[in-house]
């Protein structure tokens, strides 16, 4: 079969390897849809060393063999969760499945689904509701259920200024959740394109930190109370200060974005207004049912997608992903 390797630096590979085969509760599945996520291009792809497994951990499918698995069949259409965990300790059992020990994800540890076909247990497949296609499922897997997971956490009410930092795909959606929730939503971004999308979302506010000074302009907007929350989905610490900066008394910030170094004043920026930081990382497997309910209700969370590609695309399809040309792309073998 073909799949996709990252040899470091930014270089791309479609080698032809074995196709894998089922064995106890491993599945194989045929891959239909998988999604490049910011992780891919800010963390993997540009490593100096190559990716030793083969990267995507957004995957669409149909199962195409099985040996002893108990609830799914050749023909079953899937999404996959990218946690491959014990299913035994406390936070399996809770559904908190980023926290197990033993806790391995697809796409970075294990073989991922950007390639024809992916092995998977069995326990971390879904079956696919018949109302909902492949392309709206890769976006829930991650796309919408990390954002969903994370404005949750902001606790907001309705009638909050809450601030979305960074409107990539994370932040697109996380625009639509917490419009949903009733907030007035202020969106900021570099990219003017992206920042203009946010309005199919429902940004009732636009702020490009390139042409304005973003909390001079945020304490414009609420009358210089500040935002109630921010939810902050960029690696970018400077956003992060931002987001700080502009939280009124008590507001709370809810950080989903991979900002690997960070320089605040802890003092003058939490203690003295008492702020409330929240850290928020993909979304509890119990939740997924509420998730799949929020995109029925929303169709429009299909309007992300704006480009499509084939396996032997690849570094096309990357390449748009990572200059930003592209919202999301996915690839299809």
């Amino acid at each position: 079969m073909k799949a996709i390797k990252f040899l470091g630096e930014n270089r791309i590979a479609i080698v032809n390897q074995e196709k894998p085969k089922a064995q106890d509760d491993i599945i194989i599945v045929k891959v239909t849809s998988s999604g490049i996520c910011g992780t891919d291009i800010e963390l993997l792809l540009p490593a100096k060393t190559p990716l030793d497994t083969t990267p995507g951990h957004e995957v669409t499918g149909i199962v195409s063999e099985v040996d002893k698995a108990l609830n799914f069949k050749v023909g079953d259409r899937v999404m996959v969760n990218c946690h491959v965990t014990c299913g035994k300790c406390e936070h399996c059992k809770r559904g908190n499945l980023i926290f197990c020990p033993e806790l391995k994800a697809i796409g970075f540890e294990l073989d991922g689904g950007n390639a024809e076909f992916l092995a998977i247990p069995e326990a971390s497949l879904r079956h696919l509701p018949e109302d909902i296609d492949d392309e709206i499922a890769v976006i829930i897997g991650d796309t919408l259920g990390t954002p969903y997971h994370a404005v949750e956490k902001a606790e907001i009410k309705p009638g909050e200024f809450v601030g979305i930092f960074g409107v990539g795909p994370l932040g697109q959606m996380a625009v639509l959740v917490a419009k949903s929730f009733g907030a007035k939503v202020i969106a900021t971004d570099l990219d003017k394109k992206r920042l203009e999308m946010s309005r199919n979302f429902g940004s009732d506010y636009l702020i490009n930190p390139s042409e304005v000074d973003t909390v001079a302009e945020i304490m414009k907007i609420t009358r210089g109370k500040g935002i109630d929350k921010a939810v902050q989905c960029t690696p970018s610490a400077s956003a992060i200060n931002d987001a700080l900066n502009s939280l009124k008394l008590r507001g709370r910030l809810v950080q989903v974005g991979v900002c690997t170094r960070l320089e605040i004043n802890p003092f003058k920026q939490i203690n003295n207004k008492e702020i409330e930081i929240v850290g928020s990382r993909n979304f509890n497997n119990n939740e997924l049912g509420e998730i799949i309910e929020f995109a029925r209700k929303n169709p429009k969370i299909k309007d992300i997608i704006t480009h499509r590609f084939n396996l032997d695309e690849a570094e096309k399809a990357f390449e748009t992903a990572r200059t930003g040309e592209g919202l999301k792309v996915l690839i299809k073998p």
